[in-house]
């Protein structure tokens, strides 16, 4: 076959078959978002044996839990958006090996300085991993179907900690909660190797960097597409390169309302959630639910959250964003507000755990998915890292904004109203985005573009 003079990359990767990589990609990355999910979830299973070696008083486990939290938010904020200026696989690598190391690090450790140092290490690899495990993901699919990937993947998150409690529920009673740390930074180790080893850079992002033809034409080699390409081969089907991806421009070319209403809803999304998980057995205590029964609830609100972070992405293609979200927050926020009012009835209250898993689950999936389409590929991982990381944020500040609440001595009904509340915000903000009917790879496409139609 003649030399290909111009190749439309995305219609290359958009096909329906490109060999083994495309399977072998998803299934590393997905790995990644798993290993991710449980390195987050071992340490409140190893907190009583930690506190109790290195005399940690339970209220100072807070700042041990935070410190991976905070770890995250910057991973996702300054250390994935790299990936948009020296490659997916070099920050993916870099990312799963470092929250690798440091979970390792974390059972070696021998003070609350250390630990703090490990926890926090471990967030930050852990923060820049998932952002650019989604966006390398998606950028092997086709566009339509982004978004149920970066979905799917982002499932493994919450599948990650059901595994972490499988194994400690097996690891702990027999060799320890040291065991947990070995399997949870072993693994991610292994991965990280596969993927230095197995997968190529994504083409789209090579081309979007408007790198030489001849790396272009060895990269493709390896996915193997029915594709010849020559020292003249041009190019096309990605957005111009950048020769930086600062987070301005996540704002411009319209962008700017989009962008903001994505973060809302993000930082919306992730807090309430957490909050959930951390606050819920400690609010309703007092006004005569179990803690005992209040984790059977929070088990149905995990599952309800698992099934609806996996549909998140799909629904988000099939019927789009602006009517998606709004939907999910508002099942949320009747769940959440409704908590305080139907307490103490275990029944009721599990029946609304069930609602919040799956608005939570599929808002937050959502939001992730619609970073993975929204924006073009010169500035996609910068921009899915930052909608992750806001969300991160949303994790950090919103526990210590309920702390607040009830150190004013408010009550369960407040508190749940004012998160209830919460939630109708970021409805309100997933109602500003528009519609999106293909790839954002321009301003025309992009749900985040002003007056797009």
């Amino acid at each position: 076959m003649a030399d290909t003079t111009t190749v439309d990359i995305a219609e290359v990767m958009g096909r329906p078959r490109i060999g083994p990589v495309r399977p072998l990609v998803v299934a590393l990355c997905a790995l990644v978002a798993l290993f991710d999910g449980m390195d987050l979830q071992i340490i409140g299973l190893a907190a009583p044996a930690l506190a109790a070696s290195l005399h940690i008083r339970a209220a100072g486990l807070g700042v041990v839990f935070s410190a991976a939290i905070a770890g995250m938010a910057i991973g996702a904020l300054a250390i994935a958006p790299l990936a948009d200026r020296v490659g997916r696989k070099p920050i993916l690598v870099a990312a799963v090996l470092c929250f690798g190391a440091f979970t390792l690090a974390t059972m070696t450790a021998g003070s609350v300085a250390a630990l703090l140092v490990y926890r926090f290490g471990t967030g930050l690899g852990m923060g820049a991993a998932i952002p650019c495990a989604i966006t390398m993901a998606s950028e092997f699919v086709p566009a339509r179907r982004r978004a149920t990937v970066a979905g799917v993947l982002f499932a493994g998150f919450p599948l990650g900690g059901v595994l972490a409690g499988v194994l400690g529920s097996r690891l702990i009673p027999t060799t320890g909660w040291q065991a947990l740390f070995v399997v949870g930074g072993v693994a991610p180790l292994v991965v990280a190797v596969l993927i230095a080893v197995a997968l190529p850079e994504s083409p789209v992002f090579l081309v979007a960097r408007g790198v030489p033809v001849e790396r272009i034409a060895r990269t493709l080699a390896r996915i193997k597409p029915v594709l010849t390409v020559g020292p003249a081969t041009r190019f096309t089907g990605v957005a111009e390169r950048t020769e930086r991806a600062p987070v301005r421009h996540l704002f411009a070319a319209g962008r700017r309302s989009g962008t903001a209403a994505l973060w809302v809803a993000s930082f919306v999304a992730f807090g309430v959630l957490v909050v959930n998980s951390s606050w819920t057995p400690s609010l309703l205590a007092p006004v005569g639910v179990p803690v005992a029964r209040t984790a059977v609830a929070l088990a149905m609100f995990n599952g309800g959250s698992v099934l609806a972070t996996a549909a998140g992405g799909w629904l988000i293609t099939r019927f789009g964003a602006r009517r998606v979200l709004p939907v999910a927050f508002a099942l949320a926020a009747v769940g959440v507000a409704g908590i305080g009012v139907a307490a103490p009835s275990v029944a009721a209250v599990s029946g609304l755990e069930v609602l919040i898993g799956l608005g939570l689950g599929g808002a937050s999936s959502g939001v992730i998915g619609l970073a993975a389409v929204a924006y073009p590929t010169a500035i996609r991982s910068t921009g899915v890292g930052w909608a992750l990381g806001i969300g991160r944020v949303g994790s950090f500040v919103g526990p210590l904004a309920v702390a607040t609440l009830v150190a004013a001595a408010w009550g369960v009904v407040g508190v749940f109203g004012v998160l209830g509340a919460g939630c109708l915000v970021g409805g309100l903000a997933a109602v500003a985005l528009r519609p999106a009917r293909e790839e954002a790879g321009s301003a025309s496409s992009s749900p985040l573009t002003e007056g797009a139609a």
